[in-house]
């Protein structure tokens, strides 16, 4: 007696129950697996994008928000440093680089960068190595001019005259990999940024960049960004100070946005974090340990989610044993046969034990190919929304959830299963002759 061709025969016959009990099987555990892939995913994302620069220095505020609006592109500038604390800041002993970053302009709802070359030559992308480049080069606008050229520019304003000549100033822009393919952008053409980051009418004509490179991808939200020379951010009109208003503290025009910040490792660390946020117009964070308390909390959630979804496979695990239960009746007669035919009391207890565990066990794989799905979606989304590429991939962990589902559903199957047990052979068969 082939048991597991009686197994699979039953649970044939009756397809539309079959299905519809192991859907409700796989829209649980589908839930269940999806939120966890993703958000293992997403974490992994994000750290790897924090791993740009160890210290991001920004106007006191909030952290997660300087975090964000700097390294991710999401959010709004909490405020300015001045250059002067720039220059203290970087000067520090134990910093390796440092890059001014100038945030507030977008191009077609892509974020603009005000940056120095450093940029380009110093950031490195965990398992990518350095930026390069698939068309073009970077520009080339080091810190020192940066800093020659605020000072030179600002002190002419401050002495009343006005700076009207920027012949040696070349608007230029390089560009990320999502930005070139989603605006079919090319080196050669120019861009005109919009003043501010959410849809605005006011253009700056008279910034009108060139773009001279297109970086590779590098599945971080540099993707999604160009970038300016930083010293163009200052010459655009409009964003000039009116030297008739004094500006000073995080509001000041003159300021810088942020800077990343590289440092030698252990105890230089340590102590430029601390001598910077002793400061009272600076601080610093470390943006890894940011995106950890990011999803630290997202994860609180992520848990209620999860709970939800295991209530979900349990309540579909009764509907498997009430869908196996409600069928006894009128199954008592084949059983009788099979006893009839020499098969054990324990035999045709398993034989209906199995076909729970079969059902439990399609709705099991369903449904992490549902979330598999559900999750590349998702994750495409999040790498359209963010810039940050999520890797999504099955692991251990859903191999022992298909198992454990499929154990539960046996054991959901016991209670059928010991009526089935109890069915009396003689009784059953006598009744019908």
């Amino acid at each position: 007696m082939n048991i597991v061709k009686i197994v699979v025969r039953n649970v044939k016959r009756r397809r539309l129950s079959t299905s519809l009990t192991a859907a409700s099987v796989a829209l649980g555990v589908a839930l269940f697996v999806a939120i966890g892939v993703l958000r293992q995913a997403s974490e992994q994302g994000f750290q790897r994008t924090a791993g740009i620069c160890d210290t991001i220095v920004g106007a006191k505020g909030d952290s997660l928000q300087l975090s964000l609006n700097t390294l991710y592109h999401m959010g709004f500038s909490a405020g300015n440093i001045s250059l002067d604390s720039f220059n203290e800041i970087r000067n520090q002993e134990g910093v390796a680089w440092a890059a001014p970053i100038a945030l507030g302009d977008s191009y077609r709802s892509h974020r603009i960068v005000g940056v120095s070359s450093e940029f380009f030559e110093q950031v490195k992308i965990a398992g990518s190595g350095s930026l390069s480049f698939s068309d073009g080069r970077p520009f080339d606008f080091s810190t020192e001019q940066f800093v020659e050229e605020h000072e030179h520019l600002f002190g002419e304003q401050q002495a009343g005259h006005d700076h009207e000549d920027d012949e040696h100033v070349s608007y230029r822009a390089v560009i990320g990999a999502n930005v070139a393919t989603k605006l079919s952008l090319k080196v050669g053409d120019k861009i005109v940024p919009t003043h501010g980051v959410e849809k605005s009418t006011e253009h700056h004509h008279d910034a009108a960049s060139e773009i001279v490179g297109i970086l590779e991808a590098t599945g971080t939200p540099i993707d999604r960004a160009i970038y300016i020379p930083i010293i163009a951010y200052y010459k655009m009109e409009g964003h000039a100070i009116d030297r008739e208003v004094e500006l000073e503290g995080t509001r000041d025009a003159r300021g810088i946005s942020a800077i990343m910040l590289s440092t030698k490792s252990g105890y230089y660390r340590q102590q430029i974090y601390r001598s910077i946020n002793n400061r009272l117009d600076a601080m610093a964070v470390f943006p890894s340990i940011e995106m950890r308390k990011l999803f630290k909390l997202i994860g609180s959630g992520d848990m209620i989610l999860r709970i939800i979804s295991l209530l979900v496979v349990v309540v579909a695990l009764i509907g498997v044993l009430v869908s196996l239960y409600n069928a006894m009746g009128a199954r008592r007669k084949e059983f009788a046969i099979l006893r009839a035919l020499g098969a054990s009391r324990r035999l045709v207890m398993t034989i209906v034990s199995l076909e729970s565990a079969i059902i439990a066990f399609l709705g099991a794989i369903f449904g992490t190919l549902l979330a598999s799905l559900a999750a590349l979606v998702l994750a495409t989304e999040l790498h359209a929304f963010s810039g940050v590429t999520i890797n999504v991939s099955l692991g251990v962990e859903e191999i022992y959830l298909i198992v454990i589902v499929t154990l539960a559903g046996a054991f959901a199957g016991l209670i059928p299963a010991l009526e089935a047990y109890r069915t009396e052979a003689a009784k059953q068969l006598s009744s019908n002759v």
